[in-house]
C-alpha cells in the first residue's frame, strides 16, 4: 500500500465530493454514480487509471501504477461514496431546515424547535433563507455559521464509519478464509486490472473475446436508451415496463399487483450470473410468493394496505415486518457464525493469548474491538448531549447494526447491489416499543439519525470495506495502512463535499436543486417527528407477531439450506421479498440470470459457464462505463442542465 496510491485515492475522493453537489444535485447529470454496493464512479475511475497506465508503461514505466495500487485507489473511492452520496446531501439540509421552515409553520416555535439541539443547526437563523433561496446581492457565503453544526454532524459520521471499519476488521478473516464467501462484486475491479502486475487493458478482461460480447450488448442498450431520452425519434428497446398500471382499476384480488415493475438492467443480470443459482432462484421465487400472499389476502377481501375496519392489520405491512424479523434473525445468525472472531479479539485484549501476526489484517482483533467500543462510546456521548436517553440510543443502534450486518452479508454472499431491509431502523424500534416511551427529544434524534445516516443501507461504508478487505486479501497487500487511508478519505470527502454543497446551495438556492434528497429528506424527517409528537405511534402487536413469524421462517430456511443439499431456497430471498428495490431492480434480473445460468450449466456444464463468465463481467462494465461516458459527454459537451441520467 504505497503512499502515492493513498494520495491519488484521497485527492480523487475530495475532487469527486467537491463537484458532486453541482453535477448530481443541481445539473442532475451524474445522479447515481455513487449509488449502491457497486458505484459506477469508482469503477469508471479505476478503468481510467488502467487505460492511462498502459500509456505510462510504454512512455515512463516508473510512473505507472501496479495492479495493487489501482485496487487501493478503487477501494478508497468506494468508501468515499458513503460520504458523497449519503452524509453530505442528507445531513446538511436537515441541519438547515427547521429554522427556515419555522417561519411559515404555525406553532413550530413552541412544538418542535424546543426539542432540537441548537448546536446541530447553523448559528444564525436569520440567514437560513440564503441556503434555500440563494445569496442576496453583494452578500458573502456565511461559512462561520456552519463551523459548529458541520463539525458535529461530521464527527458523528466519522465515528460511525470508524466503527464500521473496526467491525469489518473483526469479521474479515472469518468471512474470507473460514466461510469462504464469494464476494462477487470484487470480480468487477479484478476484471479491469487483469492478472498481470502492470495493470493494463491488454492484460485485463478487455483482451478476451467473450468479454466484448457482453460489453457490446450492454453498451449498445445503454447508448440507445440515452439517445432516446435526448432524441425520442431514436428507437430504443423498452427495458422498463410498469406492469402494475394494468391492474390499477382492477378489483380485488388483482389490484394487489398494481405496483409490479419489470426492469431489465444488463449490469444487474451480469452480477447475478456470478452468484450460486439457489440464491438467484430464491430472489425471484420469494418475490413471487410475496405477491401470491397478497393475492390470497385480496381474494378474502383484504386489500394490500388494509382498511379502517381491519384495524392495524394490513397484508403488506405484515409481510414487511416479517421480513424485518427475518433480517434480525439473519444478522444474529451471521454474528453467531463469526463468534470466534469476537472471542479472539477479547483474548487478545485481555492478553490471555498472543495474537498471531497477520500482515493482511488492517488491525489486530484486540485493536479492532477497542476501536469499536471507543467509536460507539463517542456516538453515545454525542447522542446524550443531543438530549437522547442512553437506552433509546442503544435501541436505534442495535437496529442499525442489524441492518448493517445483514446488508453486508447480502453483498458478500449474494452480490446484491441494492441491499436493504424494507422497514427502517426508526420504524422497527417505534413499532416495537411505542413512541411515547421514547420521549420527544429521542424522537427528534431518531428522525435526525435515521434520515441523515441510516436511511440508505446500500451505501454504508462497511459494504465497501468488506469488499476492500477481500481485494486486499486476494492481492496479498499489507493492510496496516488501510485504516489511515480510510480515515483520510472520509475526512477529505466530508470537508470537500460539505464545502461544495454549501457553495452550490448558497449560490443557486437549495430549492432549485434535486428534490431528493436535498428538500425531500429534511421534509420527511420533520414530518415524521411532528406526526410522532401529535399522535405518538403505539407498539403494534400484529407487527410484533409478524417479526416473530419472519424470524421463525428465516431460522427454518437456515436449517433446511444447511442440512439438505437439494433444498433450493435460501433465507436471502425471503428477507428481501417485499423490499422496494427488489420490485424495482432485482426480481426480473434475478429471473433472467437464473434461467441463463441454469440452462448454461445443464446443457454446457461448468466448462461453458466458466467460459461465459467474462461475458457476464462485460454486461456489468458495458452498462456502467457507457453510463459514465454519456453523463460526462452531457456535462462537458452538451452543457445542458436537467438532461436525464442514463441509469435504468
Amino acid at each position: 500500500m504505497t503512499t502515492r496510491a493513498v494520495l491519488i485515492g484521497a485527492l480523487a475522493a475530495m475532487a469527486w465530493a467537491a463537484i458532486s453537489p453541482y453535477t448530481d444535485h443541481y445539473a442532475r447529470l451524474t445522479w447515481g454514480f455513487g449509488w449502491g454496493a457497486l458505484p459506477a464512479g469508482p469503477v469508471a475511475f479505476a478503468f481510467l487509471l488502467v487505460a492511462v497506465n498502459g500509456v505510462l508503461r510504454a512512455v515512463r514505466s516508473r510512473y505507472a501504477l501496479s495492479r495493487a495500487e489501482v485496487l487501493i485507489v478503487y477501494c478508497m473511492l468506494t468508501i468515499a461514496a458513503a460520504v458523497v452520496v449519503v452524509h453530505n446531501p442528507y445531513a446538511l439540509p436537515i441541519a438547515a431546515y427547521p429554522q427556515y421552515h419555522a417561519r411559515v409553520a404555525l406553532g413550530w416555535d413552541t412544538t418542535v424547535l424546543p426539542y432540537l439541539p441548537t448546536w446541530l443547526h447553523p448559528s444564525n437563523p436569520e440567514r437560513m433563507s440564503w441556503f434555500w433561496e440563494g445569496l442576496p446581492k453583494e452578500a458573502s457565503l456565511p461559512w462561520s455559521d456552519w463551523l459548529v453544526p458541520a463539525s458535529a454532524w461530521g464527527g458523528f459520521a466519522l465515528a460511525s464509519i470508524f466503527a464500521m471499519l473496526c467491525l469489518g476488521s473483526l469479521m474479515r478473516k472469518d468471512w474470507i478464509e473460514r466461510q469462504r464467501l464469494a464476494f462477487p462484486l470484487t470480480e468487477i475491479p479484478l476484471a479491469m486490472v487483469g492478472e498481470r502486475q502492470d495493470a493494463t487493458l491488454r492484460g485485463s478482461a478487455f483482451g478476451q473475446r467473450a468479454f466484448w460480447l457482453g460489453f457490446a450488448l450492454a453498451g449498445t442498450l445503454t447508448l440507445l436508451v440515452w439517445l432516446n431520452k435526448l432524441f425520442p425519434a431514436v428507437p430504443a428497446p423498452t427495458l422498463v415496463h410498469d406492469v402494475g398500471q394494468h391492474f390499477d382499476n382492477a378489483g380485488l384480488p388483482m389490484s394487489a399487483l398494481s405496483d409490479v415493475v419489470v426492469r431489465i438492467a444488463p449490469a444487474t443480470i451480469g452480477v447475478l450470473c456470478l452468484i450460486p443459482t439457489e440464491v438467484s432462484f430464491s430472489l425471484w421465487a420469494f418475490y413471487a410468493l410475496f405477491y401470491a400472499f397478497l393475492l390470497v389476502c385480496g381474494s378474502f377481501g383484504l386489500p394490500p394496505h388494509g382498511t379502517q375496519a381491519m384495524g392495524s392489520f394490513n397484508p403488506r405491512g405484515f409481510a414487511d415486518y416479517a421480513g424485518a424479523g427475518g433480517f434480525v434473525l439473519f444478522s444474529a445468525m451471521v454474528v453467531y457464525q463469526s463468534r470466534g472472531a469476537v472471542r479472539a479479539g477479547l483474548r487478545s485484549l485481555l492478553r490471555r493469548e498472543r495474537e498471531a501476526e497477520d500482515r493482511l489484517a488492517p488491525m489486530t482483533n484486540g485493536a479492532a474491538l477497542v476501536g469499536f467500543v471507543l467509536a460507539n462510546g463517542f456516538m453515545l456521548w454525542w447522542a446524550i448531549r443531543a438530549g437522547m436517553s442512553w437506552w433509546s440510543f442503544g435501541l436505534i443502534m442495535v437496529a442499525f447494526y442489524v441492518s448493517m450486518i445483514g446488508t453486508s452479508r447480502l453483498v458478500a454472499a449474494a452480490g446484491l447491489t441494492q441491499p436493504r431491509p424494507q422497514v427502517s431502523t426508526r420504524w422497527t424500534v417505534i413499532r416495537t416499543v411505542g413512541a411515547s416511551a421514547l420521549g420527544p427529544r429521542s424522537l427528534a434524534m431518531y428522525s435526525y439519525l435515521t434520515m441523515g445516516f441510516m436511511l440508505e443501507p446500500q451505501n454504508l461504508a462497511i459494504l465497501y470495506m468488506m469488499n476492500s478487505f477481500k481485494l486486499i486479501h486476494g492481492e496479498r497487500i499489507a493492510a496496516r495502512r488501510f485504516p489511515a487511508a480510510a480515515v483520510i478519505t472520509t475526512v477529505g470527502a466530508l470537508l470537500a463535499g460539505g464545502a461544495g454543497l454549501l457553495y452550490v446551495a448558497y449560490h443557486y438556492g437549495a430549492v432549485s436543486m434535486e428534490c431528493w434528497p436535498i428538500t425531500a429528506v429534511p421534509t420527511c424527517a420533520f414530518r415524521e417527528f411532528g406526526n410522532s409528537l401529535r399522535s405518538p405511534e403505539r407498539a403494534d402487536n400484529w407487527l410484533r407477531f409478524a417479526m416473530v413469524v419472519g424470524a421463525g421462517v428465516t431460522l427454518a430456511l437456515f436449517l433446511l439450506s444447511s442440512r439438505f443439499v437439494w433444498w433450493p431456497f435460501t433465507p436471502i430471498g425471503f428477507i428481501v421479498a417485499s423490499v422496494y428495490h427488489t420490485n424495482q431492480h432485482v426480481w426480473t434480473n434475478a429471473l433472467i440470470a437464473w434461467l441463463l445460468t441454469t440452462l448454461v450449466r445443464r446443457y454446457g456444464g461448468l466448462r461453458l459457464y466458466r467460459g461465459l463468465r467474462p461475458a457476464f463481467l462485460g454486461l456489468v462494465l458495458g452498462q456502467l462505463l457507457i453510463e459514465v461516458a454519456m453523463a460526462i459527454f452531457s456535462t462537458t459537451v452538451l452543457g445542458a442542465r436537467g438532461l436525464p441520467s442514463v441509469s435504468f
